[in-house]
């Protein structure tokens, strides 16, 4: 009798490891798979910024240029993103800052979309309410059509979004 009582004793310390261990093993997982999905919307957010007709380098019906960024029309984006931020790219971006930095010849940023997680503590104060960012950086040519007549000239920069969660 005894001896059955020690063998279901030690069955059930080892089956109560088990489901420790599987907890822990689940904790880690889901961590990781939220990194994953984060890291996707950051890729899937640089893809819609370097392909929103908004800002991508056309002429007419010619094929737009890769990663190239038309800096006349991202000086007129910020009215047109500002007009319908909650409505339509809101959709597009979640909650996420988007800039440009013009590296070379000289240096400028624009910050064409920002929409970070807040809320509001019960005195009005604002407090950040994400718990984690990420950053990510892609490098872009800009092309302006103004700067010389009849020819484009093209300056260097990068396009930087972070996405929170």
């Amino acid at each position: 009798m005894t001896e059955t009582i020690a063998v279901l004793f030690i069955f059930f310390i080892l089956v109560s490891l088990g489901i420790v261990f599987y907890y822990k093993y689940s904790q880690v997982a889901f961590k990781e798979k939220q990194q994953e999905i984060l890291a996707n919307r950051a890729i899937e957010t640089v893809l819609y910024t370097l392909f929103l007709p908004e800002l991508e380098c056309s002429k007419g019906e010619a094929e737009s240029e890769d990663n190239c960024v038309d800096l006349v029309k991202l000086h007129h984006a910020n009215n047109t993103f500002l007009k319908h931020l909650d409505d339509y790219y809101f959709d597009l971006f979640s909650f996420s800052t988007i800039m440009i930095h013009q590296t070379y010849p000289e240096n400028q940023t624009w910050t064409i979309y920002d929409k970070k997680k807040v809320k509001t503590l019960e005195n009005g104060t604002v407090v950040p309410d994400w718990t984690t960012k990420l950053s990510t950086f892609t490098v872009i040519t800009l092309r302006d059509d103004l700067a010389i007549e009849g020819r484009s000239v093209y300056d260097l920069g990068y396009l930087n979004v972070t996405v929170y969660s």
